[in-house]
Formats: structure tokens, C-alpha cells, sequence
């Protein structure tokens, strides 16, 4: 379990979510902050969980244009019930669509 803060509720992957939320997954550290190079949209609270190395500021999940080409990425989704759940779906919806320009579905 940890504590995800939502850095970014202007995109479409996080305009359905609360400032702050509270679920269990795999966090992964990286080996370099992406924020430089990114639009950061999610990030882990550390003291929320035990084994974060990256510190205050850990993002899990980003989206950039890279070459003229739109990318998303989130670390979120490791166990199969995480895609039960409807904030899940929604983030991983609202991530596809940014890339593709598709407008977002009214559920």
C-alpha cells in the first residue's frame, strides 16, 4: 500500500482523481528523475511506503511529446485486479486517448 499524489489533474489520465490516492501496487524506482524532460502526473509519497530510493519528489507516471509523437507512461497496473478497479481504468483510458487525440468518453 502507499500514498499516490496527483501532481497534475489538467490531463485526462488524472482529471477523474482526488488530490491524493491511496492504493497498493509495485512502486518502482527509476534511475533518473524524468521530471526535466516530462509532464509529471503522478507521484508516490515515500514515508507512505517502505523501499522508495528516489526521495521527496517520485513520479509514476508522465506524459511528452517526443519527435512530434504524444507518449504516456504510468508504472501503475502490476496485479490483473488492479484493472477492476474504475480509477485504474480511468487513468489507463484517459492516458490512451491523450496519445491518440481521441476526445474523452463521457461513462
Amino acid at each position: 500500500p502507499g500514498r499516490i499524489l496527483v501532481t497534475d489533474r489538467g490531463h485526462e489520465a488524472t482529471a477523474h482523481l482526488d488530490p491524493v490516492w491511496e492504493r497498493s501496487d509495485e512502486w518502482y524506482n527509476f534511475d533518473a528523475d524524468p521530471r526535466p524532460r516530462v509532464r509529471v502526473l503522478l507521484s508516490v509519497d515515500e514515508a507512505s511506503y517502505e523501499g522508495g530510493l528516489m526521495g521527496a519528489d517520485h513520479p509514476i507516471a508522465w506524459c511528452h511529446e517526443y519527435q512530434g509523437v504524444r507518449c504516456f507512461y504510468t508504472s501503475l497496473g502490476h496485479a490483473a485486479e488492479a484493472y477492476a478497479e474504475p480509477a485504474v481504468c480511468a487513468h489507463l483510458r484517459g492516458g490512451i486517448e491523450s496519445v491518440l487525440g481521441a476526445p474523452r468518453a463521457i461513462a
